[in-house]
Formats: C-alpha cells, structure tokens, sequence
C-alpha cells in the first residue's frame, strides 16, 4: 500500500504547516510533513519560506513581514497565514495541539552559510556544528513524538545523526545518486526524492524507502507509482489511490 505524507498539511487544500492543517490532514494521511526554520533566537517555528512577505523568493503567504531569521518568536507567531484565520505555530506549539506522525524538514538554522546535497569531508565537522543548536532545540520541541527529520542539507543530517543512533532521518535530494549516497553516510531510513529523479530511476536496486515528492496531480501521482515508489508527499488529499 502506497504511504502518504501530507505535504505542508496538504498545502493544496489547507492553510500550509498550520495546527488547523495537521490536524484535518491526519484523518487523510499516514503522516505529515511540515517546515521547520529559525526565528533570530533559535527557535523553531512551522514556515517554509524565508520571508514573512514577498520579497525576494518568498510567495508573501502572511500577513507579516521582514525575514523569520532576524524576528523574534512572537513577532513571528503573531503573523496569519492568509486567507485563513491560522497563525504561524511554534514547533512546539503545533506538536501540543496535535498528535499524527510528523516528518520535519529542517530548512534553516538560523545563521551561517548554507550548502544543499553532499560536502567535502572538510567541510563536514563545520556544517554539523553550524547546525548542531538548532537541531537541540527541534528535537527538544519534539520529544517523545513520532517524528522522521528531513533535510536537503548534510550538515542537519550529520547533526541530527550526532545526537544518537535511533533517531529517524531521510535524506531530501533533487537527484536520486545525492540521496542515495547521504542515506548512505547516516543511515537514513527514507530517500525523499523529487518526482523528476525517479521518473527514468530503477527504485528496485534502493534498499530504502522512497517517498516522491511533491504529487499534486493525479498523473503525478501515476507516475510516481509507474516508477515505484514506496510513498507521495502530496498536497491533496486522495491521490494515493492513483499511484
């Protein structure tokens, strides 16, 4: 059977990585996926984009504004994500008000430079470090819940992967041979790779759990299933049953 991880809460049909979002895509998914970044002290709050507004690559989904990195917690937790009557939750705020499977993508600590994908062994021991305090606070906020941590960066795999040996992890790559060989480096359990990796992909020589995303159509989600998949991170609800 074809695992579903609600992208952003279903970003499709609910107000993205939201209390009000993991909660109406539990009954629909297997887990769900949010966004975790920094505010300017350290801590984690649910958002994908770097920005409260528009500026730059950011899409402007709130009513807020200036850049989550550089705002305190309540400035950030303050702002709505339109159209909805939804605030920005705190990591922590959202795993109090909600129980579903969580897979946590880690997209920014805070401060330093960021490098997606595989470094040089050099460069290895910096990134974990860079990385090391924002992943204490996302584990703290996470406790004892069911929680599989994601990343495109190999620093936050290497931090998290630091912290001990049962902590569940899946490497995010845009190419499947980078997920492979950072699942590889700290025995993550799942591969999440972008549709476009796996389409020409044999899945069947990956002895990991390949979840695709991110599906929002029905012939998405076919073509994930054609290319063997193991799971879609979706944005809608019911396409599973195309797979």
């Amino acid at each position: 059977m074809t695992t579903v991880v609600a992208h952003r809460g279903f970003a499709g049909a609910n107000p993205e990585n939201t209390v009000a979002a993991v909660r109406s895509a539990a009954a629909h998914a297997d887990r769900v996926e949010v966004d975790v970044t920094a505010c300017a002290d350290g801590t984690p709050v649910v958002f994908h984009d770097s920005r409260l507004d528009d500026r730059g690559e950011s899409r402007g989904i709130t009513d807020g504004t200036g850049a989550v990195r550089e705002l305190p917690p309540e400035t950030v937790t303050a702002a709505t994500v339109c159209p909805s009557d939804e605030q920005v939750p705190t990591l922590s705020d959202l795993c109090e008000a909600t129980a579903v499977p969580l897979d946590v993508e880690l997209k920014h600590p805070g401060a330093g430079t960021r490098h997606r994908g595989s470094l040089p062994p050099a460069d290895r021991d910096a990134a974990r470090e860079r990385w090391a305090p924002f992943v204490d606070r996302v584990r703290g906020a996470v406790g004892d819940r069911d929680v599989r941590i994601s990343s495109f960066y190999e620093g936050a795999l290497a931090a998290v992967r630091a912290e001990g040996p049962d902590a569940r992890l899946a490497a995010l790559c845009r190419d499947l041979p980078t997920g492979r060989t950072l699942a590889d480096r700290y025995d993550a359990e799942a591969i999440h790779a972008s549709l476009s990796a796996v389409r020409d992909a044999d899945l069947s020589a990956v002895d990991r759990t390949v979840n695709v995303w991110t599906v929002r159509t029905w012939q998405e989600a076919v073509a994930a299933g054609t290319a063997g998949a193991d799971g879609l991170i979706a944005d809608y609800p019911g396409l599973a049953s195309r797979a």
